[in-house]
């Protein structure tokens, strides 16, 4: 009766809500709306800030996105949050929707079947690839994708195996480019700095091993393996976990085809950021990042358009000179998200 109750809630909440998508004017982004069409494809990640349905789940510590938890969640946020996050996958896309986008702080299927079939992101048709793994708190990553863009070859999830702490899994999957090229994506959501930098970094580094094994792999097994990996890595590029144990090194000029390049440098190097961290000043963070193999860069077939990829923040996903989000604390304040999206364009150069 209750499940009946909120598909009823949800009929009228969709029959009355009208989500306004007007070309934004990007203050510090490359953004171009224009379609891509089969010459090329938008990829694109978010930390949508803690996306939970309503319902008690007893295997996991979610209590606070309960009726009666500290947030005060409700079906009604849930669905506002739902809509704000298609809005902003909507504007990302322009005028076509992006081909894939990878996500994290997601509880579970369910919400990302609500987020594709209940929202205005139901005409784009987008399949589910998600995993739940161990975090605590029940968030995972996951993708969604649009099939007649990319074909799924395969996917699994890689475990953090660490005794002295539980993160998220990292979500690997496959997919095959207009039956001509793979691309190999790794979603990430890397453990955050709770305790301070230095006390976690360990977390981090550890993760970043596990995933440099991986594409390690990919190197060996592959002549020239299309690699984006993307996430909330929770350092900088900078930091030892990206720029020693990954070895995401900076876009140059000399491009190898079995390095790792992280693509948000550039934006690193300028001071711009996707989260404000310090909640006390306006410090902005690039937590948000991208990194490709070389041969998403240089090379044949589906490329990088331009060798670097965008932050995407018109001035409604910001508040105070920093990301409009949903809860400050346990206040409601009805934004987006504590982050701002990242994407990038690959283009067919065959």
């Amino acid at each position: 009766m209750i499940r009946q109750t909120h598909i009823l809630i949800s009929w009228i909440f969709t029959a009355f809500t009208t989500i306004s998508i007007a070309q934004p004017e990007i203050r510090n982004s490359e953004f171009n709306p224009e379609s891509r069409g089969d010459n090329g494809i938008r990829i694109m990640f978010y930390n949508v800030e803690n996306l939970f349905d309503t319902f008690d789940d007893p295997a996991i510590n979610d209590d606070e996105f309960t009726a009666n938890g500290e947030k005060n969640w409700s079906y009604y946020r849930y669905k506002e949050k739902l809509n704000h996050i298609a809005k902003i996958i909507i504007a990302v896309g322009g005028w076509e929707a992006p081909a894939l986008i990878g996500l994290c702080e997601i509880e579970n299927f369910q919400v990302l079947m609500d987020l594709t079939t209940e929202t205005p992101l139901k005409k784009y048709g987008y399949h589910i690839v998600h995993e739940n793994s161990g975090d605590l708190r029940g968030i995972d990553v996951a993708i969604i994708y649009r099939p007649e863009k990319l074909v799924k070859i395969t996917h699994k999830p890689i475990n953090i195996d660490d005794n002295s702490f539980v993160t998220r899994d990292i979500l690997y999957a496959s997919f095959s480019y207009q039956d001509k090229d793979t691309i190999h994506f790794f979603i990430n959501h890397w453990p955050s700095r709770y305790g301070g930098k230095e006390f976690s970094e360990k977390k981090r580094v550890k993760v970043a091993s596990v995933l440099r094994s991986k594409t390690d792999s990919l190197f060996l097994a592959n002549e020239n393996p299309k690699i984006l990996i993307m996430g909330d890595f929770n350092d900088e590029p900078s930091d030892q976990s990206l720029a020693i144990t990954l070895s995401a090194k900076p876009v140059t000029s000399s491009i190898d085809s079995k390095q790792l390049y992280n693509l948000n440098f550039q934006d690193f190097h300028s001071g711009k950021g996707t989260l404000v961290y310090k909640e006390l000043d306006h410090t902005w963070f690039l937590f948000d990042q991208m990194i490709a193999s070389g041969a998403v860069i240089e090379g044949q077939g589906i490329l990088t358009k331009g060798k670097k990829n965008s932050i995407f923040d018109p001035e409604w996903l910001l508040k105070d000179n920093r990301p409009y989000r949903s809860y400050q604390g346990p206040i409601y304040r009805g934004g987006f998200s504590d982050h701002l999206p990242i994407f990038i364009d690959l283009q067919n150069n065959n």
